[in-house]
């Protein structure tokens, strides 16, 4: 199933971008696009994109995105420890210069490169046997294994380069915003387990190396 979450989004992206829609309404002003993510949802993750084009009538433009997390962590991501009440808090930011790529009667329509870089920082909290020494009835400290809330902390750091197809609806100012790219990140992480626990996949919050920014996203242009 994991497999297939990764998979389903480049597949949608390439069939819209095979898809052709043709331009029935001249272009409106645009300075500022706000679009909402929504496949991060899936990760309890909340991402909202700010796109500001560099000028008027200019093909470049400049996204801003803050990141927050919070809620249940899932199967889809990660591998659950006991009892299934792994949880993620976390925030992040990801700045991003896009350009758009031929003529387009539309600022806000048309294919696009992107290239950029993100921040990310993640709490996880989850519950999982682990030796740690207790106070017994005689003062001392033992040695006892048993269940007990655990914690790992993750800072996540990476770059990416897209390629995607923004779509704006005629004499609307909502548009889809679809993309798939390749990317690199780096981790670091720190837990109160012997071992990393999030780096179960590649949609995973602790992953690092090659991986493949997907998303798809909701917004509107004025």
């Amino acid at each position: 199933m994991r497999r297939l979450f990764l998979l389903a989004p480049g597949l949608l992206l390439s069939g819209w971008v095979g898809a052709q829609t043709p331009a029935t309404s001249a272009p409106r002003p645009w300075r500022w696009g706000v679009a909402g993510n929504l496949l991060p949802l899936v990760a309890s993750g909340y991402h909202v994109s700010i796109e500001k084009p560099w000028g008027a009538g200019s093909r470049h433009s400049f996204l801003l995105t803050p990141q927050g997390y919070r809620g249940p962590v899932n199967d889809l991501t990660s591998d659950l420890h006991e009892a299934g009440t792994d949880r993620v808090r976390g925030y992040g930011l990801e700045v991003q210069h896009r350009i758009y790529l031929g003529p387009n009667p539309h600022p806000a329509d048309g294919y696009y490169v992107a290239y950029g870089a993100s921040f990310q920082h993640f709490r996880m909290q989850f519950q999982a046997k682990s030796w740690q020494p207790e106070a017994g009835p005689d003062n001392l400290y033992y040695y006892e294994y048993r269940l007990r809330a655990q914690t790992e902390t993750i800072d996540r750091y990476g770059a990416s380069l897209v390629l995607g197809r923004q779509l704006a609806f005629p004499n609307t100012p909502f548009y889809l915003d679809a993309y798939l790219g390749l990317g690199l990140r780096e981790t670091g992480s720190r837990t109160t387990m012997p071992q990393k626990q999030y780096v179960s996949s590649i949609s995973d919050y602790g992953s690092a190396g090659l991986y493949m920014p997907v998303g798809l996203r909701v917004g509107v242009a004025w």
